[in-house]
């Protein structure tokens, strides 16, 4: 496979370390929230073998090793991500799973130097929010799709629409006040909030006939109340929100987190409802 022309060097524009670390410490526990719109995003990619892929953010290489999978025999998939120990992680999930028609590359989507016209495809599962310039980002992937190639992404919309989000914050509020997801638009998590900015984006890249769908799936947050109220306050975001703050209102933050997450908890774990974008497209 010949996924690149040169290999960039650029530093992480919106990736924090603590997202790589997070991400190779809790790496069952986010495939399971994230693996539904994963699946959907594969569908809506509408896959065929033979297909040339190209997978933005990659991280781990789930969706990386899926597609690939699913364009064989005679397609093959490449994985792209900023974070050089999550690609690493990806090329050792790909040996371990028996796949061998991926690549996996550590660089910038939004300035490395693809091929014209290549891909038939591209989809991102939570990868395209991080970019500081997402309009050169989807400019330059659109350079790399062949013309009638595809598009599809999912990523974060409202997060009010989530529910172990609002189940967050509500715990937060009284005690320590909301956490802040920066302006509208910001780089991060939700910057494609607003679905009439993730599609005029989309659109700059040439592509067109796009569809908004907001969809809602059921996902398991982690074993049990206790489990999953640890891992919310362990994120990045409540740690520099507990920051500073007396020790009595963090207390009574993670005891309404946890009252919070108790209705939701199953024998099989703690399930609630997330919601994202999801958005194909044609170029």
């Amino acid at each position: 496979m010949a996924a690149t022309d040169k290999v960039t060097t650029e530093p992480p524009q919106h990736w924090p370390p603590e997202g790589t670390e997070l991400y190779l410490r809790e790496a069952d526990r986010l495939e399971a929230i994230n693996g539904p719109f994963g699946a959907a995003m594969l569908d809506a990619a509408l896959l065929q073998p033979g297909d040339f892929v190209l997978d933005v953010g990659c991280g781990h290489g789930t969706t990386t090793i899926d597609a690939a999978r699913r364009v064989a025999p005679g397609g093959a998939c490449v994985g792209v991500d900023i974070s050089t120990p999550l690609v690493e992680s990806a090329r050792k999930r790909a040996v371990e799973a028996g796949v061998d028609n991926v690549e996996f590359l550590p660089a910038d989507a939004q300035r490395h130097a693809f091929p014209d016209a290549t891909f038939d495809a591209v989809i991102s599962r939570f990868g395209i929010m991080f970019f500081d310039d997402p309009e050169a980002a989807f400019a330059n992937l659109g350079r790399a799709v062949r013309p009638g190639g595809r598009l599809a992404v999912v990523c974060p919309n409202d997060p009010l629409q989530s529910e172990w989000v609002t189940i967050a914050f509500g715990a937060a509020a009284p005690h320590v006040a909301l956490p802040d997801v920066g302006p509208p638009g910001t780089p991060g998590p939700f910057a494609f909030a607003d679905g009439d900015r993730l599609e005029r984006t989309i659109r700059t890249g040439g592509f067109h006939d796009i569809t908004l769908d907001a969809m809602t799936r059921p996902v398991r947050m982690g074993d049990g109340v206790d489990d999953v109220t640890a891992f919310i306050t362990s994120l990045p975001e409540s740690q520099r929100l507990f920051a500073g703050k007396p020790a009595e209102n963090v207390a009574a933050a993670v005891a309404a987190l946890r009252e919070g997450f108790a209705p939701h908890a199953r024998p099989d774990g703690v399930v609630v409802n997330s919601s994202a974008w999801l958005a194909p497209a044609r170029r």
